[in-house]
């Protein structure tokens, strides 16, 4: 069988890519469907010869047992972090923790614990300026406000991390349900605000207090936290579950390119098919890896001025002051996708780090992702109950800063919280027009 062949097969067999074309093409004839293989195997032929030729794969040995017999000595912590998920009008996420999930396997007591590492209810962000700029488009708003939500998870889950490493945790591993670096554009964009002076000073001790504004800003403030992860002395991975773009393809095509091996028009050719098809890197590795290879870290800029950021942009520079990010994939399962491993550094002990990874994954094997951070997403999550509670606690704690100070901008604020009700279903008419007629006639009798 020959290699284009055997890809194919494996596409149609083993690739999430293609089920979800099949699945989304519902009007997909035979010829789109042959093109939709030709591509996509293109692409996939052109990546596994190059990564054979960079010799970026490398198998893992993994025996249960025995795997475990050495390695239940190891004292492993697993961060997640949770975000109230209730809609308000505000520069905070109203309630936001992050959380550890400490695993040593052969300890006689405390075996396993949980630890809420930061939690915070209240301003996160500066309500100086940007807490009181409302925008009469409800979308840019819920937009804003997504955007300040994603940024108090990022920031904490970052300050859990420094907490650790402050506080001289012996870990043998850290992991973060996420990627270990964000992509920070969409912090970028005018009118994001600050965080308070209090919030960065509990949270990253060893920023300047005498720094100016501009010092607690995202960027600068998650800069600072990540130079300070690079600097650890224990290994700290991030493991993303799927991957939505194809950061180490680019790469490494990118890389080859560069030293002459793949023509410019071969180049191109290539990243306009990964464009166009939305090909990405768990897509092409999945049916290249094989349950149990691994690929070895590329190191790549994850922060590129100019293209994640608009020209011009008062952030535009400080891009390049980003730390690099070392990206591998393993394959967990057979059934599964290839999870991202993300480092800051380069990893001291590539394959027992990486087979550390794959026995956690081995746990779940239906699911192939590390057990721990499976466990500890569920502890991080802010449940409904606590949603309503921090949002009334609020709410009260706005209208006693607006009766005490007689501030109208607070009052304002205040207002416009209280008297914003999303529609819910329970809320629709239960029957037709009739019944709605008569219950707004009813409405209005009862108040004669």
């Amino acid at each position: 069988m020959t290699l284009k062949v055997d890809i194919k097969d494996k596409i149609k067999q083993n690739s999430s890519m293609f089920v979800n074309f099949i699945k989304n093409a519902i009007t997909a004839s035979p010829k789109v469907q042959n093109n939709f293989l030709e591509v996509t195997t293109k692409v996939a032929e052109t990546a596994l010869k190059i990564i054979k030729d960079a010799d970026l794969i490398v198998d893992l040995n993994y025996k249960g047992k025995e795997f475990w017999s050495i390695n239940r000595c190891k004292t492993s912590c697993f961060i997640d972090g949770g975000v109230d998920r209730t809609s308000i009008i505000s520069s905070a996420p109203l309630s936001i923790r992050a959380g550890s999930y400490i695993v040593k396997p052969d300890a006689t007591s405390k075996r396993e614990f949980f630890e809420e590492s930061m939690v915070f209810l209240g301003d996160l962000y500066d309500p100086k300026n940007e807490l009181y700029d409302f925008v009469d488009d409800d979308f840019e708003e819920d937009q804003m406000l997504n955007k300040k939500k994603d940024g108090a998870r990022i920031i904490f889950e970052a300050a859990t991390i420094v907490k650790h490493i402050l506080l001289n945790k012996k870990f043998d591993y850290c992991f973060l349900h996420g990627p270990l670096e964000a992509t920070v554009m969409p912090f970028t964009v005018a009118g994001f605000p600050t965080f308070t002076k209090f919030a960065v000073e509990n949270m990253f001790p060893f920023i300047n207090k005498n720094s100016n504004i501009e010092s607690r800003h995202f960027i600068n403030a998650y800069l600072e936290a990540l130079n300070y992860i690079k600097k650890s002395k224990f290994p700290i991975y991030g493991i993303v579950e799927t991957s939505n773009s194809a950061p180490y393809i680019k790469n490494l095509l990118f890389n080859y390119k560069i030293k002459g091996t793949i023509s410019d028009k071969d180049y191109n050719s290539v990243i306009k098919t990964i464009k166009k098809y939305k090909i990405t890197d768990s897509h092409i590795l999945e049916i290249i890896l094989s349950s149990g290879q691994a690929l070895k870290p590329l190191e790549v800029k994850k922060q590129l001025a100019g293209f994640t950021v608009t020209s011009g942009s008062a952030w535009e520079e400080k891009m390049d002051s980003f730390p690099k990010v070392f990206i591998g994939y393993i394959k967990t399962s057979d059934n599964q996708a290839p999870v991202r491993i993300e480092s800051l550094n380069y990893p001291k002990y590539l394959i027992k780090d990486y087979e550390y990874i794959l026995g956690t994954s081995r746990l779940l094997p239906n699911y192939g992702f590390p057990v721990g951070l499976n466990v500890v997403d569920k502890f991080a999550k802010i449940p409904n109950w606590m949603s309503k509670t921090s949002r009334k606690y609020y709410a009260t704690h706005l209208l006693r800063q607006a009766i005490k100070n007689k501030d109208q901008n607070t009052v304002s604020l205040a207002v416009k919280i209280l008297s914003k009700k999303s529609r819910s279903w329970k809320n629709r008419p239960i029957g037709g027009i009739s019944k709605w007629v008569n219950l707004i006639i009813g409405k209005q009798l009862e108040l004669y």
